[in-house]
């Protein structure tokens, strides 16, 4: 990685090992960068705009169909009024309450189970890049000094960096439960049946497959 050298004026040279600390930070950094940035703004690192999930605001955006907010799930469909399946297992469309038995509540507390599931692993997400960062530059603190090895260093940012991957594979595993409520109750409720193509296949694989790297 090239040298950064600080402003001249600033009083700090070349070399001295405060630049050597901030450098050897910022190395670190950089290699787990797409993971920090992903965790600390709470936003899911997907391509398309279909897939953007943010979290950790006053509402939460699981993609271009899904919000949550205050406990409830919202639906936008083509053609058809917004649902809102809240966490008791009610699903209301165009403000109107809509009738369920027993097995469909439980389908439809499990799809807001699911999404608040998300929220909340998103948050941790969103902590464990804090932490990494923090470490990161710890780390990097501890080699200037002596206290840490070089090894030691890169096994520091490196097992921070996996804590950061394995917090954001949850969200898939959450994105894929909620997935599988939604077939079901397209398969068990009419009513949701136009709302049921909010969530896609291509939604949960391209989830895993940028957690995987």
């Amino acid at each position: 990685m090239p040298r950064r050298h600080l402003p001249h004026g600033c009083g700090v040279p070349a070399g001295h090992p405060l630049v050597t600390v901030v450098e050897g930070a910022l190395s670190m950094i950089h290699r787990h960068l797409p993971w920090l940035l992903a965790a600390a703004t709470l936003l899911a690192a997907c391509n398309s705009s279909s897939d953007v999930q943010v979290f950790g605001g006053d509402t939460d955006i699981v993609n271009d169909h899904i919000t949550l907010h205050d406990g409830r799930v919202t639906i936008k469909a083509a053609g058809v009024p917004d649902a809102i399946v809240d966490a008791n297992g009610q699903l209301s469309v165009n403000g109107q309450n809509v009738p369920v038995n027993g097995a469909q509540r439980a389908l439809l507390q499990r799809y807001n189970a699911a999404a608040q599931a998300m929220r909340a692993d998103a948050i941790a997400t969103g902590k464990a890049g804090i932490e990494t960062a923090t470490k990161a530059i710890g780390a990097a603190a501890g080699k200037v000094t002596g206290a840490e090895s070089a090894d030691a260093v890169r096994d520091t940012a490196d097992a921070a960096a996996r804590n950061v991957k394995q917090a954001a594979a949850k969200i898939c595993d959450d994105l894929a439960g909620m997935k599988a409520a939604q077939d079901e109750l397209a398969t068990q409720l009419d009513a949701f049946r136009p709302y049921a193509q909010a969530l896609s296949g291509s939604n949960v694989s391209e989830c895993r497959e940028h957690t995987a790297h």
